[in-house]
């Protein structure tokens, strides 16, 4: 007979005497089935779970976690609308040339890393509550200034310091890390699907309404009465104001209902926490004042979480998939000493999921120095820190999302050419009125559907099993639009990007969140996105790329970004004109009786240069593929279950089964999804405390 987790850890000393009451009183209500019955059997983490059941797990999580996604959603929206359109923004309608604007995204994306690493830091001392709330009251002044402002000066403020201090301290995942302390193992894949289709689901309203403005609206002008206010409002510029209103509902949102929390279900542990104990044993044990782990005990202040659905709702939902744990049927069941095994298993799996206060700075698990209260020992504070960060860098997992991060650049450019090159391509070459930020929400649209399907019918599939695939999908993509470099080809090329886009993304922060210790889940984070180190190149190199491939006729468009495609005849003189201003363009009348007609389009001016876009896109799919290649190099290595005497962590072994791994196929190894962390996650000597009253725990890597 095996014991339950419960009576495991009472075994061994990590239940005291208040929460053996606790459990006690929870089998009189028939909450925790009686391990002294033989037929009942452990309530370990299963090895596989249902399509329902995984979505059930994940709908009675905590209303913090619900809270957390629709930050995410209001975060995207706030951010991605800016995203995609700025680059339009700044060459329109303030005259900057396309190498300009690249350089200008590119050391804005410097600044942007810097505050970004900066914010990684902050999250782990002061937490996800006080980062957000500080970033956005930033972040609202910096959008101020780009919504309203005129002139490059209040645009470069923006740009290189408001936007980083405060739209960059969110950039960092701050709500990846809340979503993480509120999400355990099995119900994390679904979580993080949701909170990509969450955060697609923003962006791809963004781009609806951004499109839908631009066919629609028409610009508008307040007079100098209205002071700083006054100008001409082109609909981009609108649209930049709308997210300036959706920066003030974020901001009260997060100040008034955004909390500190983290959930807890002892039959759902991370690996990490009950590898602590065993290496802590294999070393010759511990007392048990100096052996209790993290989430291995039920905090003292710990509470039953109220679900973000009820139970009562969901039982309606999933009749066949939800038997409640405190039904009276199910008591009578656990009473009946016959009752069957399998039933007992299937009635006792739900989670009963607890939340406490996650605490921080002085008193948090990873900076628990004393800094005389007021940072009066801050010598000590430094020093203990850049100790953590070595203590970080020396541990595998960091250099397993390191290599992933930095493989996975080549591939994550087609993002960056989506937002820089594919906007002007279209418009420059289709015209003002072809819905280009509706061609990219097929992208965004898809990554709403798509990830929580994906994440709930893979739940417990390896993780590179997924991954593959869904790199070399998207790394091809690019080849549909090379081929048709027009709006039918941006459209499939948008759709195949997608498709390998849901497989590998989603599940590449699932696994992150996996490998991140306790207490530096936002130091982790960071380093999981190394990747953006090299954006700042990626703007330049797309800013230049549009210069060669896409250039611009700026001859033919006025100073907003018009094109000037109406003809005026002005006391004899034919002119063209945009809506707003004269372009000095004059076409030449044709001898015969046809009327000439004005640009619509770079492909009409007189004065633009042909060029051939398809090199650019077929450039982009060459260099996307290295990242699938580079992946499947280190794919044993970051898959784990080898040593560094195994072939170098299996890197340099060669085998049938290792070849196939290019597509995905599972290692001989055992793989890191698995148990591998037990073995090699906390070996070093980093120690996490916590000084919460009545909880006294140590975890070593």
């Amino acid at each position: 007979m095996q014991l339950s987790t419960i009576d495991s850890n009472r075994r061994n000393g990590y239940i005291d005497s208040e929460d053996e009451a606790d459990v006690s009183e929870s089998r009189q209500r028939g909450e925790y089935p009686d391990t002294n019955q033989d037929h009942i059997k452990s309530r370990s983490r299963p090895a596989f779970i249902s399509g329902y059941e995984s979505i059930v797990r994940f709908l009675l999580l905590p209303r913090q976690a619900g809270v957390v996604l629709l930050l995410e959603f209001l975060n995207s929206f706030r951010s991605f609308g800016l995203r995609i359109v700025i680059y339009n923004y700044i060459t329109n309608e303030y005259g900057i040339t396309d190498t300009q604007a690249g350089k200008i995204l590119g050391i804005k994306g410097v600044v942007d890393i810097i505050f970004g690493l900066l914010g990684s830091i902050l999250v782990d001392i002061m937490g996800v509550r006080k980062v957000s709330v500080l970033a956005l009251s930033i972040a609202m002044i910096g959008r101020t200034l780009v919504a309203f402002g005129r002139n490059r000066m209040s645009l470069f403020f923006a740009l290189y310091f408001f936007s980083p201090c405060g739209d960059s301290l969110l950039a960092i995942g701050i709500y990846r890390v809340a979503l993480k302390k509120l999400t355990t193992p099995l119900t994390r894949p679904l979580a993080f699907a949701v909170s990509y289709a969450a955060w697609n689901l923003s962006s791809a309203l963004a781009d609806v309404v951004v499109d839908k403005m631009r066919n629609s609206v028409s610009d508008f002008e307040l007079d100098e009465s209205y002071g700083w206010l006054s100008g001409v409002y082109t609909p981009i510029r609108q649209f930049i104001v709308v997210t300036w209103v959706f920066v003030i509902i974020t901001f009260f949102i997060a100040f008034c209902f955004l909390r500190d929390e983290t959930v807890i279900d002892l039959d759902d542990i991370d690996d990490y926490d009950t590898s602590s104990q065993t290496c802590q044993e294999n070393r010759g044990g511990a007392d048990n004042n100096d052996a209790r782990w993290m989430n291995s005990v039920v905090p003292h202040d710990a509470t039953p979480s109220i679900p973000m659905i009820s139970r009562r709702i969901l039982k309606k939902w999933f009749p066949t998939q939800f038997p409640s744990s405190t039904d009276d049927e199910f008591n009578e069941q656990l009473r009946n000493s016959g009752l069957d095994a399998d039933a007992t298993i299937k009635l006792a799996s739900l989670p009963n999921y607890k939340v406490y206060k996650t605490i921080y700075g002085d008193d948090s698990a990873v900076y628990n120095v004393s800094l005389d209260r007021r940072f009066g020992n801050l010598c000590i504070w430094v020093s203990k820190f850049l100790k953590q960060i070595v203590t970080v860098l020396v541990h595998q997992n960091t250099w397993k999302v390191l290599i992933f991060g930095f493989a996975s650049f080549s591939v994550a450019m087609q993002w960056t050419a989506s937002e820089i090159v594919l906007p002007p391509f279209l418009e420059r070459r289709y015209g003002e009125f072809i819905p280009i930020y509706t061609i990219q929400s097929i992208n965004l649209f898809g990554c709403l559907i798509m990830p929580p399907v994906v994440g709930a019918l893979t739940t417990g599939t390896e993780d590179f099993q997924i991954v593959m695939p869904g790199l070399w999908i998207m790394a091809c993509s690019p080849i549909f639009i090379a081929l048709l470099p027009n709006v039918f080809g941006a459209c499939v090329w948008q759709l195949v990007l997608t498709i390998g886009e849901v497989l590998w993304s989603p599940r590449q922060d699932s696994w992150t969140a996996s490998l991140a210790p306790i207490g530096m889940e936002g130091f982790f984070f960071a380093f999981g996105s190394s990747r953006e180190l090299f954006g700042p190149l990626g703007d330049v190199v797309m800013g230049a790329m549009n210069e060669k491939y896409n250039t611009n006729c700026l001859d033919c468009r006025d100073q907003y970004g018009h094109f000037c495609q109406n003809l005026s005849n002005s006391n004899g003189t034919l002119q063209c004109v945009s809506i707003q201003e004269s372009c000095g363009l004059f076409p030449t009348a044709l001898g015969d009786d046809t009327v000439p007609t004005c640009p619509t389009t770079c492909l009409e001016c007189p004065t633009w240069e042909p060029t051939d876009p398809s090199a650019f896109w077929y450039l982009l799919m060459l260099f996307s593929i290295l990242t699938p290649l580079s992946v499947w190099v280190f794919l044993p290595f970051l898959r784990g279950g080898r040593d560094r005497n195994d072939g170098c962590y299996g890197v340099f072994r060669m085998s049938k089964r290792r070849l196939l791994g290019i597509c995905g196929a599972k290692d001989d190894a055992r793989s890191s999804y698995d148990h591998v962390r037990a073995h090699e996650s906390f070996d070093s000597e980093f120690v996490v405390s916590d000084d919460r009253p009545g909880v006294s725990t140590e975890l070593a890597f």
